[in-house]
């Protein structure tokens, strides 16, 4: 696929949420957001995410997540929680409120004229391929263009998402026909293989070496994370900026010998080198000396001796 060609390829989201008066950013993160809310694992529908990733979804600055994030909190469409240690923030998108906003501004009877006239002009239109209208409704990101895949059912995308690949199910794309490995989709490490090779050729511009071990470690790791995790974790193990992993061209040996740990990553969003293994480290000596202090102060109070400090 040519560059031209990647830029022609449209980022969906939902139109009809600007009418809610929020503006193009709100109803880009009303979108995005109903599309994480429908993918997260918590029963309560809540999901987490940083200001970061927001921007890199869908390139908008803090200044305009802050507008838009307001905007909707105003209008209900989007709830928001605040927990844990560091302190993080939840959201959670309100259906019903996003329903009757919209219900408001469409009253039934422009709806079913706006179908009407829809049926009418589809009608009059020739008919196109639906292969064709598959490939170019695959939802782009800042991220990666095709770091997942998925068993798809030829089905067009579903819009009104913009897909981070290495974190959520994604619509089928074309493998380029000089990728090395397994083609057959049914095969038990072709998910798995796909997106790792993917993701390397975009860090490397070059594909990795296939053959019988590469293979028998990737079932290993399929066997080891589940064939619904395993893909989205080699993905995800290709962004690891570890000076040891570099080193190492990001090695199949690499992924496999730490396969939980980069599971960890990817399920926490984090991205662990040693610059930010060794910072955590001084910052649990750093607590671990202050919780020593208060007690060796407490030790002396309740022994009856004057603190020089009070």
């Amino acid at each position: 696929m040519t560059f031209q060609e990647l830029l022609d390829r449209p980022i969906a989201f939902q139109r009809a949420f600007v009418t809610l008066g929020v503006g193009i950013t709100g109803a880009l993160m009303l979108s995005q957001a109903i599309y994480w809310s429908n993918r997260t694992d918590n029963t309560e529908g809540w999901f987490y995410k940083t200001m970061e990733e927001w921007e890199a979804e869908t390139g908008m600055t803090r200044s305009e997540q802050e507008s838009a994030r307001k905007k909707l909190v105003k209008i209900g469409a989007i709830e928001e929680m605040k927990k844990g240690v560091p302190c993080r923030l939840f959201y959670r998108v309100n259906i019903a409120a996003i329903h009757a906003n919209l219900s408001a501004d469409f009253p039934q009877s422009s709806l079913q004229d706006s179908r009407k006239q829809g049926r009418r002009k589809a009608a009059s239109k020739p008919a196109v391929n639906q292969q064709a209208i598959t490939e170019t409704t695959a939802e782009i990101t800042s991220e990666t263009t095709a770091d997942t895949l998925q068993d798809g059912s030829g089905k067009p995308t579903q819009s009104g998402a913009l897909a981070v690949f290495d974190r959520i199910e994604a619509p089928r794309v074309e493998l380029p026909a000089d990728m090395p490995g397994p083609k057959d989709q049914s095969c038990k490490t072709f998910k798995a293989w796909a997106n790792y090779a993917m993701a390397y050729r975009k860090r490397y511009g070059a594909w990795p070496v296939w053959n019988a071990k590469a293979g028998g470690q990737l079932g290993q790791l399929v066997d080891r994370l589940g064939a619904d995790v395993a893909h989205h974790v080699a993905a995800h193990f290709l962004k690891t900026s570890d000076a040891a992993v570099l080193r190492k061209c990001h090695s199949l040996n690499e992924l496999l010998t730490n396969a939980e740990s980069y599971h960890t990553q990817w399920v926490t969003g984090q991205r662990v080198n040693g610059a930010t293994a060794r910072q955590m480290e001084r910052t649990e000596a750093n607590l671990s000396a202050a919780e020593k202090a208060a007690q060796l102060v407490l030790a002396k109070r309740q022994a009856g001796e004057r603190n020089e400090y009070l």
